[in-house]
């Protein structure tokens, strides 16, 4: 019966490609109902159909082209490609749609993003109309409506493709002459006293900020391009000693350390190199690891006034103190890590299914792929045999820069000396010692190895000069705009109003402000969320439990989504 409908569908197909031959091709795809390769159309069909389940066709009156009346073999039609044609023509339509959207969606928010920004600034330029520049309610919330766009475009940065550090420049820029204007700088006095104070102001904790992560970032690179970091990738392949199990906990506990002396990107960045040197070839561990070290290095850099970014700004314009931030927040942010850790750890420790008696079962389960990360051994490159003991010059390096990136709070708890000035005198003691030393890097030695060693005269060109072109300019840029658009909204009064709103909504608890900071940082930048609750909390005292909780909300808060 299947070879007798085989050979009848395989006639009646000969049959009907040879009579539709004399229309045209697009008669030819209405009538059979086929795309334009018609015939490995049908094959494909062939192919997915089961010929067992065939009958004979059935024969039904057909009129041809002639007018006359035929007993054809007429079978039930299957759809163009089968069932896998259709579902990757749905896929494929699917996709087309996905892109579209996306890209009408970049296209919207580019349009109506930057075209608000661009007509703030005629309306500031051309000084009208008078309602909107002179009414303070109007005021305040067009500074508001410039903040929240700014915020939300860096937010998307990845999807409408525009660099934050670019928004955040032009978002202050034209928030600080929208409020400018306001005061008539031109034409009073009193106006541009006003202006000049609330610059002078927004200026200097700008000022303060930066110049404190400019040095630090300075030293850090600096550490890193004389190899001082090769150190701990050795000591991570002696604890671990082959054994990939290990590797987590490791990961998480010299991040978490490391990123409290150092800031927690850099941390991040260390870990990550070392992942990708100890596990080239496994990309599920060392995706793993690179989410512990994340929270590892957000939840380190809280309780340390020299970790993490916010910390760092509430410690320099004295909300907090060093000694008290350690004490207190030390254990919270120790559980912030280490939950995750014994987490994730549990979920890859899953034990064995019973065996089955079934050989297909077996035989699936031979072939699916099981992470058992936890008894595979690193990669064999990694064995201490073959490891290259770290240089001299990697380990004065490592030294001389964790000893004075922790001179920087020993000199502001024993002298008063603002953590700014420490840093700087951190980085030019580095930078003394290298020199004097006559370090250099690996691409510098091959250099003066070269034909024109020797002949350089004057000040070297290399070492940490070097190591300071490396430094993230554009994360500083990034810095500035937020800090400058945060000192414009609170000259405008905005910040002082939210405050009086989040205090009639949640009342005085620390805790509930903080929950609602903490998991606002996870959609939206912290730093301009730690520089507006400095602003806005401005009367709190110092060490106050409000601080400590923003420090750790703002620090760990971001680790609960990609965009943190």
């Amino acid at each position: 019966m299947a070879a007798r409908g085989a050979r009848d569908w395989a006639e009646w197909g000969a049959r009907e490609l040879e009579h539709k031959q004399m229309e045209s091709d697009d008669d030819l795809d209405v009538d059979l109902g086929l795309p334009a390769d018609g015939a490995q159309v049908i094959g494909a069909s062939f192919e997915e159909l089961d010929l067992g389940d065939l009958e004979s066709p059935e024969k039904r009156p057909h009129q041809g082209t002639n007018g006359e009346t035929s007993d054809a073999l007429e079978l039930p039609r299957l759809a163009a490609g089968g069932i896998h044609g259709d579902a990757k023509i749905e896929r494929s339509r699917s996709a087309k749609v996905i892109r579209k959207a996306t890209k009408a969606v970049k296209i919207l928010v580019k349009t109506l993003g930057l075209g608000m920004f661009v007509l703030v600034l005629f309306v500031s330029v051309i000084n009208w109309p008078p309602w909107m520049i002179e009414n303070e309610n109007s005021r305040v919330q067009v500074m508001t409506v410039l903040f929240a766009a700014g915020l939300f475009i860096v937010a998307v940065e990845e999807i409408v493709g525009i660099n934050k550090s670019a928004m955040m420049m032009v978002m202050a820029a034209v928030m600080w002459t929208f409020l400018a204007v306001g005061f008539h700088p031109n034409s009073s006095k009193a106006g541009a006293q006003i202006l000049h104070e609330d610059l002078a102001r927004g200026l200097e904790d700008v000022g303060s900020v930066l110049l404190f992560l400019l040095p630090a970032m300075g030293v850090v690179e600096s550490i890193d391009h004389f190899d001082g970091f090769a150190i701990v990738t050795l000591l991570i392949r002696r604890s671990t000693r082959g054994r990939q199990e290990r590797l987590m906990p490791i990961i998480t506990i010299l991040t978490f350390f490391l990123s409290s002396v150092i800031d927690n990107l850099t941390a991040t960045i260390v870990a990550i190199k070392i992942l990708r040197h100890l596990v080239p070839d496994d990309d599920e561990l060392r995706k793993l690891c690179g989410g512990l070290a994340v929270i590892a290095s957000n939840a380190g850099g809280a309780w340390s006034p020299i970790g993490d970014v916010t910390t760092t700004m509430l410690w320099i314009q004295d909300k907090i103190s060093a000694t008290a931030t350690v004490f207190w927040l030390f254990i919270p942010s120790a559980v912030c890590g280490i939950v995750p850790l014994i987490g994730i750890m549990w979920t890859n420790r899953h034990p064995e299914p019973a065996e089955s008696d079934d050989p297909a079962a077996r035989h699936r389960k031979k072939d699916k792929k099981i992470a058992r990360w936890e008894q595979e051994p690193l990669h064999e490159q990694f064995d201490d045999d073959d490891a290259d003991m770290p240089s001299r010059k990697s380990v004065v390096a490592l030294s001389a820069g964790v000893v004075c990136i922790l001179m920087v709070p020993a000199l502001k708890m024993g002298t008063g000396l603002p953590p700014y000035l420490g840093m700087l005198l951190a980085l030019g003691v580095i930078w003394l010692l290298t020199d004097v030393l006559g370090f250099v890097g690996h691409e510098e030695e091959e250099a003066l190895n070269g034909e024109h060693a020797g002949e350089h005269d004057g000040p070297p060109t290399g070492g940490v000069v070097t190591a300071l072109k490396k430094v993230d300019l554009t994360g500083l840029l990034f810095f500035t705009g937020v800090l400058l658009a945060v000192g414009a909204l609170d000259s405008a009064g905005v910040l002082r109003r939210y405050a009086d709103e989040m205090k009639a909504v949640l009342g005085d608890s620390p805790i509930a402000l903080t929950i609602v900071l903490g998991l606002s940082s996870a959609l939206v930048d912290n730093v301009p969320l730690v520089e507006a609750a400095i602003d806005m909390f401005k009367d709190t005292e110092k060490d106050d439990a409000l601080w400590q909780l923003v420090a750790l909300a703002a620090g760990t808060g971001g680790a609960c989504l990609a965009i943190g």
